[in-house]
């Protein structure tokens, strides 16, 4: 049941929820470094994949890789923020109950390497795909460009802070 103060007595659709999880992952996004390293490596192997020669079950198997370990981080995002809420002094249970759910994502990031290991190490088609960018200026360029790009999506808060300290 929907609290009324959120549907102010009218029935919600199915596009309001789209739009609650919507803003759910995008809150987690912004806020939360690590969200933003597993999408970036997610953007990478998704982006790299088929010129590794990829096949069809495999995409299965990293996506669904993929979407367990974003799933895992906006739940622990999620638990973190409830926890705060709750308690707002130390608590020990509270810090274990965050450890915990830290650990389930670190479970589902390991594991997520290595079925990436398994699934897309092929050292022939990896050297030919080195080869192929560092021998073509254009995609050097926009592959030294995705990678500044990276670094600051990924530290811009970081960043922020140094600049408000100086």
């Amino acid at each position: 049941m929907v609290p009324d103060w959120k549907t102010k007595g009218k029935r919600r659709t199915l596009a309001d929820s789209f739009g609650d999880a919507a803003r759910g992952i995008l809150f987690a996004v912004k806020t939360e470094r690590n969200m933003r390293i597993h999408l970036t490596a997610a953007v990478y192997v998704l982006f790299f994949s088929p010129f590794l020669g990829v096949t069809r079950s495999e995409y299965g198997v990293l996506l669904l890789t993929i979407a367990m370990v974003i799933a895992a981080e906006a739940f622990n995002t999620a638990i973190e923020m409830l926890c705060d809420y709750a308690q707002k002094s130390y608590n020990p249970l509270i810090g274990k109950t965050k450890d915990i759910a830290a650990g389930a994502v670190l479970v589902c990031a390991v594991f997520a390497a290595f079925v990436g290991i398994a699934v897309l190490w092929r050292p022939e088609a990896i050297l030919a795909l080195l080869i192929t960018i560092v021998t073509n200026p254009l995609y050097l360029v926009l592959s030294i460009l995705s990678l500044i790009l990276a670094f600051f999506l990924h530290f811009q808060r970081a960043m922020r802070r140094a600049g408000k300290a100086s």
